[in-house]
């Protein structure tokens, strides 16, 4: 299949697993980070926010799996495209996402919770989709 056809239907998926992330798993001890927004408040935040998350998901998986096709070779899994596809995310995900978020949890102690959070989701997130590209991308 082509990467973008591929990149499009990944970036589907980071976009569902991202919500099922922030409203299933990490529903409890991250109030404090929110803001506070009355029921006409959050009717007017989520339409553009919701849209701006889908946009920026699409472009992930875009990328995602524009690099795939180009380092797949270079990957060690080469006879299974699925656990290729997680290699390849998880490789990405490790030097960027871990190590800043770790990082930076060493000096910003009051949220390090949402920055593991974060770190934790990006995993999930990048994971399902490397899976996803890895199947459909030939």
């Amino acid at each position: 299949m082509n990467w973008i056809v591929a990149g499009l239907i990944a970036g589907v998926v980071a976009y569902l697993v991202d919500w099922v992330m922030w409203s299933k798993v990490f529903n409890t001890g991250l109030e404090a980070f929110g803001e506070q927004l009355t029921p006409e408040q959050m009717k007017s935040f989520m339409g553009p926010a919701l849209a701006k998350s889908a946009v920026l998901t699409l472009a992930f998986g875009l990328l995602l799996a524009w690099f795939y096709a180009r380092f797949r070779g270079a990957l060690w899994v080469q006879n299974s495209p699925p656990l290729a596809g997680m290699e390849f995310a998880t490789v990405l995900w490790l030097p960027t996402i871990f190590l800043a978020s770790v990082g930076s949890g060493v000096w910003y102690t009051k949220v390090r919770r949402l920055q593991m959070a974060t770190c934790w989701e990006w995993l999930v997130r990048m994971n399902a989709a490397g899976l996803v590209v890895g199947l459909l991308v030939k």
